[in-house]
């Protein structure tokens, strides 16, 4: 949904709901500006028509997730205790953890430099893992699969025996990850130029073959590296590094913003 809103007498917009989330955070505007979309009979201060997040205080993310009860707070209902954020109703059981040396049992995510810890069809933040935006309740259902590296040795073999290998040996995990409305979008328009690009690029090369020219085969080529790179870059998310004999995923390509709601990974 598109919304406009009123600023020292002018009209802004359109802008998206998420975009008009991180307005208020930024403190740009506040719970009383106007605001109106198509379908509203006329302009109304903002707290009437919609739920307005807490705005971010310095250093604290907007949404909080309790290493605990895995539930999202306001940056002023929760504290934060040996790096993790802990609500007030958690706080005992979390201390009682912390001098029993054991790991907090509520979440499952946690953080490992600039990876991702976590084990297959555990629920995600309600955030996306691109840039730490409100997801607003999407979740993107990823299966994903990983071997460890050193099968591709295989490949000095045959490549048979290798995609054998690979598909007895390969590990699955499934996640179900928040992705806001820009980060969707884009990976949308990823998949339509990787889908579409391949589309012609294979008819590019059917032609050069029928009519035996080069120039039209290497348009071909072009096309299909083109819509494979920049579709792949667009529509990419995000991708296992390692995955252990307990099926603990350590993922890649999520936002530092994100990571930092994140528990430290308590093992090795």
């Amino acid at each position: 949904m598109d919304w406009y809103y009123a600023l020292d007498g002018q009209q802004i917009g359109p802008v998206s709901e998420t975009q008009l989330d991180e307005l208020v955070h930024s403190g740009k505007i506040n719970p009383d500006t106007p605001v109106w979309h198509e379908g509203m009979a006329g302009w109304q201060g903002l707290r009437e028509v919609r739920a307005v997040r807490p705005p971010q205080l310095p250093g604290l993310p907007s949404g909080v997730v309790c290493v605990e009860c895995g539930r999202t707070f306001a940056p002023g209902e929760v504290i934060k205790l040996n790096n993790s954020w802990v609500c007030a109703q958690c706080k005992p059981v979390f201390l009682q953890r912390l001098s029993e040396g054991a790991a907090p049992s509520g979440v499952g995510i946690w953080r490992q430099g600039r990876r991702l810890v976590t084990r297959s069809e555990t629920p995600f933040p309600d955030r996306c893992v691109k840039c730490n935006a409100p997801a607003n309740g999407f979740r993107l259902k990823r299966v994903l699969y990983w071997a460890h590296p050193a099968y591709l040795l295989l490949l000095l073999c045959n490549l048979l025996i290798l995609l054998i290998v690979y598909l007895i040996v390969r590990k699955k995990a499934i996640l179900s990850i928040g992705l806001c409305e820009k980060h969707r979008a884009g990976r949308k328009m990823g998949l339509i130029v990787g889908w579409t690009g391949t589309l012609v690029g294979l008819v590019l090369l059917i032609s050069a073959a029928a009519i035996e020219s080069g120039w039209t085969a290497l348009a071909g080529v072009a096309v299909l590296l083109f819509s494979w790179i920049h579709g792949g870059i667009r529509a990419s998310t995000v991708a296992i590094t390692k995955m252990n004999k307990e099926n603990v995923v350590w993922v890649r390509g999520v936002h530092k913003d994100y990571l930092e709601q994140l528990p430290e990974w308590p093992g090795p």
